[in-house]
């Protein structure tokens, strides 16, 4: 059963995160989805006997890419509230190309449900280092988003997560004995973590009611994979860290391919494709049951991709000891699914109450 769907609009980023790899979506020929191919999903997906099988409670828009930068992103979001109004729609951005006449259309007519972001630095500086992005041009455009929705008593929640330059280059180079592959400059290292200034700079306007702000306390090392492809993996001591996401979310990209999860950062392992295929063919085929099993057997060095670095999926901690622990909790079969069940119950029974009527 499916429980969420992650659409990539584009491919395209204005940004280039520290902790982002440099080969995101390559060898993606159509940078951009098509109106026809965004249309056909949300068409299935509006089916009612779509419906039956299985239990959408949200979209998620901006997977892998900025979905600001699309042409047609404010008409696709329409479609969406058109065909399915009680799906809680979720959009990841930047901010940079939010534009206060873009927040106006979203926030007025209910376009969105959540506004999903990073403020990774709380000055210019730390933020250009670790995103390459305006930090001015970021507060603008998210300050005119936020007065605009209070002047008009919008519910749509804003979700910010932090991940500062500290947090990420001690994080990688205490598990891995090296530093970031993207940073140049060795002197990031001894910038300070500014997350307690982040987080008080930015309470001070969110609604404490409908937003919040939280820590990413642990690091992905999936950036890293480069320097770790030659090195020998005892995979029997990794588990897939998605693998139940993969069970049940589908990653579409912007040539309407379906792949594997969003640490499949190149679309290496692709399990189908809606213009030829419709979900449920996908979901049912052989590709994707052969794929969750091989994960399930653990045999990363099989699959290929970004499966033969499993160990650069694993959420690490600073702490290298919490990191082992962390790694021992998700080879647990039993908590995993346990958790993440519990999580996709849970964020959709929240998401259907709350979301905007037509």
């Amino acid at each position: 059963m499916l429980y969420s769907i992650n659409i990539s609009l584009t491919s395209t980023c204005g940004a280039n995160c520290l902790y982002c790899p440099t080969q995101r979506s390559t060898q993606l020929q159509e940078k951009m989805m098509s109106m026809e191919t965004f249309t056909k999903i949300i068409d299935e997906i509006a089916d009612p006997s779509f419906s039956k099988r299985h239990a959408i409670g949200k979209i998620i828009i901006g997977e892998d890419g900025d979905a600001l930068l699309h042409k047609d992103c404010i008409s696709m979001l329409r479609y969406i509230k058109t065909r399915i109004p009680t799906i809680h729609t979720t959009i990841y951005s930047n901010i940079q190309n939010l534009t206060p006449d873009k927040s106006e259309l979203i926030i007025k007519e209910k376009l969105i449900n959540t506004l999903r972001c990073n403020i990774d630095g709380a000055s210019a500086y730390n933020y250009s280092a670790i995103k390459k992005l305006s930090f001015a041009t970021f507060e603008k455009n998210f300050h005119a988003f936020l007065a605009l929705r209070n002047n008009l008593e919008s519910p749509i929640s804003v979700q910010i997560s932090v991940l500062t330059l500290n947090n990420y280059i001690t994080t990688i180079y205490n598990n891995f004995g090296f530093y970031p592959g993207k940073m140049k400059d060795k002197e990031l290292s001894e910038i300070k973590d500014d997350y307690t200034i982040i987080a008080k700079t930015y309470k001070k306007v969110l609604n404490p009611i409908i937003d919040k702000i939280y820590k990413t306390y642990t690091v992905i090392g999936w950036a890293e994979r480069e320097k770790l492809q030659k090195n020998i993996v005892e995979y029997s001591k990794f588990a897939c860290t998605h693998l139940v996401r993969i069970k049940h979310e589908a990653f579409i990209a912007s040539d309407g391919s379906w792949y594997a999860c969003c640490l499949d950062a190149d679309k290496q392992l692709v399990i189908g494709n809606i213009k030829t295929q419709t979900l449920e063919e996908i979901f049912i085929g052989e590709k994707r049951n052969k794929l969750i099993t091989m994960l399930e057997k653990k045999k990363f060095d099989k699959i290929g991709g970004p499966c033969v670095t499993v160990n650069c999926c694993q959420p690490m901690h600073r702490n290298k000891l919490l990191s082992s622990l962390f790694r021992m909790l998700l080879n647990n079969k039993f908590f995993v699914n346990y958790y993440y069940h519990a999580y996709f119950l849970r964020t959709n029974k929240t998401q259907k109450k709350n979301a905007f009527n037509s």
